[in-house]
Order: C-alpha cells, then structure tokens, then sequence
C-alpha cells in the first residue's frame, strides 16, 4: 500500500507538524528538548547509544519528573554491537509487609492513589541504570549523570505542559508535602520560570560519588530512609537491598516481514505482539476491501487482544503467560468462533509516562520507557531526597484469587512497554509512548503506520489517532477519535464502544517518539507534537 493510499483510505487529513529529524550518526527523541540535546550530545563526546541513554533517562529525573523520576520504574530493549536484542525489566516489587489484610484491617476494599497507603513498590529505574551501564556501558557512570546534576542545580525554563500538571496535581498532593518542591514560595511554577531543584541535586551528587548501588544499600538508602518520617510506606531497607533487575530475551512476533519485539510481562507488551497477530489472521482470511471492515477488524482484534490482557499478564513469577500467547496460533484459535459484544462501561485511565528512544547509525538503539505512574505518583518525599515515590503499587488488587493481587514482593501489572523492529536480522525501527493502558493501542498503530502506510516517522506520529480507554479491571465502553478521524468514524458501530471526540493531537491519546533507519544508513527521528518532545540529530563535524 502506497502512502497516499494508506492516508486517504483512514481519512487523516493532515499536515506535518516538524520535519524529521535525520543524521548519519544517530538521533535522540524524548519528550524533553533538554534530554534529546544530553542525548545526542554524549553520541558525540564518543559514548554508545546505551551511555546517551542513561544520560537522557537521568536528565528526564530532573525535566519531567512529574512523569518519571529517582523514585520510579524504568522497561528498556537494548541492542547493541550486533547482538540479539535483550530486555531489562527495571520495575520495582512490593514490600514484604504490603499484604492484602493489612489493607482488610484497615477497612479498605481498594488501594489508595496517593499518599503513604497506595502501595508503595520499590523504585527499580536506579538500579537499572547500573545493570545496563555495567553490560553495555563505555563511559564513566558518573560522567553520564553530570548533565542531569547540572539541570536540577542550575534549574530549567518550565514547559506549559509541565506547569500544567503541578496546578492538576496540587490538589491531590500538597498534603504529603510535596508542595514544598514544586510549589516553591507556595507560588505554581509559570511557564518559562527556571526550576532548581537543590535537594535533587544532591541526591544526584550521591550517585555520582558513590555508584547506583548507594541508592540501594548505601548512604544514600540511609538518608531516603530517614526522610521517610512515616512509617506508612510499608517497605524497609530490606526490600531495597533485595531489588533485582531482570534481564530477559524480549517477547516477539512477525508481522509482515518484520520481527516486532515487546517487553516481557509484567509489562503488557505481550498486547502488542497478539494483537498483531490477530490482525495478521484477519487480512489472510478477508474477504472485503471496504475501509469501514478493515477499522472494525482493527478494533474487534484490539478488544480481544485486551481481554486476554486481562486474564494473564501479571508478574511471572506468580503467573505465567501461556506459552503460545505471542504465537499466530493462539491468535488464531481466539478468531474461531468469537464474536464479542462489549458493555458500556465508565474507565479512568490515569497513567503519566515518558517514553525515549536513541538510535545509532551502526543499527544500535535504546526503546526506553520510565514512570512515576500517576503524574508525581505517590506524592511521597522522602525529606531532603527531592524525589517523589512512584505510586505504581495502586495498581493492584486487594481481590485474593486475581491474578494481580497485591502480595508481598510481587511486582503489579505494568502498563509500561516498549517496541523495536528488525527486518531480516537489520534495525529498522524503535517506539513508544506514554499512555498508560492504552499504550498497546498507540504501538499498533504506530507500527501500521510505518509499515502497512510506509510513512515516515514524523508522519506517524503526527497522524490522528483513536484510543479505547480500560483497566485490566473493566472493559471499555468508548473509543475517544481525534479531529478528523472522528469525523469518519462517528457513524461506525463499533462492538458496542460509544465513540466520543477528542481534539487534534489530544494528550489523552499519548506522546510518541519513533527512531527509524533507512536503507542507505541515515538515522531518522519523529517526536510527537502532543507533548513537549523534540528528536535532536547526532551531528558530528569532521576537522
């Protein structure tokens, strides 16, 4: 399908919002301009993909830590110096005190969001960045998180979008004195303010001077500790010391020529990869070439994809994925005979994210995704430490025979994930997004773009885009569309969804960053206007 084709046949009329980033050296695309320019900049002072990531990861701690930050999980695919791709799973466990009766002997029949109650799991991003930097790394770890020390002591102009979420926030958090940050003065921080963040700064300092494991039995556990005066939070030094990252083989399919690889549970990457695989079935076996079926196929295998979504993944130590899920088989058994019809249900959908990716001109690249979960998580500072406590442990359920159910040292059911492509054993493309649970929605259609479309990154991102927002705990009653898209499909009947409009490149259907490489070499980069990010080149000047 030609790309005209493709872009008439969804009715997106629309236009390029930026050119596209291109270099024949790499491309960092992040949500923040201050990361991709850390990013391409280490690429240039001779590090690999792996050590501009660590310092784009860092500098997005300090940038955009009302998505992400110190206190946050961290899920990267990595391949590097031709080797198979690996995926390093950062996120964090809950304490061996978080029990389902501790919460029953509270009165509580659900986890709160916020504060010293929701569930705190273990911040794994820190420990992370050690494990990739020890297996992939070339420069100095230290040297790496020096940008990043440099942005919260010297501060940053404030985005719109960012001084938009501490007045959304405030409300929620100001109580756990998380004000005293990020409202300094008690004064919201307005769009162009410069930022600095002394306490961060040192917090970074520590790391610097003393390595990531500081952050999980060293000095720097003492002080996160003794700033967390209640006691609350559940977790002990114990269930730090005792974090692990894993390292794993990252699940993958086929579709159409290309092998699409995703995290491993308990990211809902596996999604992705089924999803496609029942879209693959249902064009092998259609027998229309009417627009309005292939949307319906489009939707009908997502719905599926999200019904098994939320039947089995979950951390695998305490539940495996079956064996075949990311098989063309086990897609094709879910078609025979399933004709679903869903109920209108109410769904919130309130994960904060930010998504990453670096690529090299030698087929090296980074697809890596981080996250406080809800903007700012917890809302918990530990005293001193300037960084907040994700609170991705609300999450789970307080239900004992669901296969999310808290439990002590379990990790919760991820909605972070993230993708890269190969094609014949060559790099041809990496992406993600924020979005909580519609994350795998966002990828699907990305990766159509790129593929069934043959747009080119910028274009992919900037197309309209449609969402179903739902939990693993209910299904989806409606599908947000985006002008124009909307426009096509109101009239649809789409299983039952209710389909509602949403504005031109809304943030309710995510921000996007896509790194591609062509055939001749060159490295391309595509940043989604709906958020703050831009994709800086590589540029490397020859004397």
């Amino acid at each position: 399908m030609s790309k005209q084709t493709f872009i008439e046949n969804m009715d997106q009329a629309f236009m390029r919002t930026r050119p596209n980033a291109m270099s024949s050296y790499g491309v960092t695309a992040s949500s923040s301009l201050q990361a991709s320019l850390i990013g391409s900049r280490i690429i240039e002072e001779g590090g690999n993909v792996v050590d501009a990531a660590i310092a784009t990861s860092a500098a997005l701690c300090v940038t955009q830590n009302n998505l992400c930050g110190l206190g946050g999980d961290l899920f990267a695919l990595i391949r590097i110096n031709g080797k198979s791709i690996m995926d390093y799973n950062g996120s964090g466990r809950a304490a061996k005190s978080a029990t389902i009766q501790y919460y029953e002997e509270l009165g509580l029949k659900s986890i709160p969001q916020r504060g010293e109650l929701s569930a705190i799991t273990v911040p794994g991003i820190v420990h992370a960045w050690g494990i990739i930097h020890k297996n992939h790394g070339t420069m100095e770890f230290s040297d790496l998180l020096r940008p990043a020390l440099k942005l919260a002591k010297g501060g940053f102009p404030i985005t719109h979008n960012y001084s938009k979420s501490v007045e959304v926030s405030a409300p929620h958090l100001e109580e756990y004195g998380w004000g005293k940050i990020f409202k300094p003065n008690g004064r919201f921080l307005e769009p162009g303010a410069i930022f600095k963040q002394p306490d961060l700064a040192t917090t970074l300092g520590d790391l610097i001077s003393e390595g990531p494991d500081a952050f999980y039995s060293g000095h720097l556990l003492d002080r996160i500790f003794k700033g967390l005066r209640n006691p609350g939070t559940l977790f002990e030094e114990n269930d730090f010391k005792q974090h692990k990252t894993t390292v794993e083989t990252p699940l993958k399919t086929n579709y159409r020529g290309y092998d699409i690889y995703e995290t491993n549970p308990n990211s809902q990457g596996a999604t992705v990869l089924l999803w496609l695989n029942l879209l693959s079935e249902l064009q092998e076996n259609r027998k229309s070439s009417d627009e309005r079926e292939k949307f319906l196929e489009i939707i009908h295998a997502g719905l599926i994809a999200y019904e098994e979504r939320s039947k089995f993944i979950a951390d695998p130590a305490f539940q495996k994925l079956p064996k075949n899920f990311t098989d063309i088989s086990y897609a094709r058994e879910l078609l025979a005979g399933n004709s679903m019809r869903y109920d209108n249900r109410n769904v919130s959908d309130p994960g904060d994210t930010t998504y990453f990716t670096i690529a090299g001109k030698d087929g090296n690249s980074v697809s890596i995704i981080q996250s406080n979960y809800m903007g700012f998580g917890s809302g918990i500072v530990p005293s001193g430490t300037g960084f907040v406590l994700q609170n991705r442990g609300c999450y789970f359920s307080l239900e004992k025979d669901h296969h999310n159910s808290l439990q002590p040292g379990k990790r919760t059911f991820h909605t972070l994930c993230a993708a890269m492509a190969e094609k014949d054993g060559d790099f041809q493309f990496s992406l993600g997004t924020m979005g909580g649970d519609i994350q795998p929605q966002i990828h699907v259609q990305l990766i159509r773009s790129l593929i069934d479309g043959d747009l080119d990154p910028q274009l992919s991102v900037d197309a309209p885009r449609w969402a179903f927002p739902g939990t693993i705990y209910e299904k989806p009653g409606k599908l947000l569309a985006e002008v124009p898209l909307y426009d096509k499909l109101k009239n649809y009947d789409l299983h039952g969804l209710t389909i509602m409009p949403l504005e031109h490149h809304s943030s309710q259907t995510g921000h996007a960053q896509i790194t591609f490489k062509t055939k001749d070499g060159v490295v391309i980069g595509g940043s989604d206007p709906r958020g703050d990010g831009v994709a800086i080149p590589v540029l490397k000047i020859s004397t």
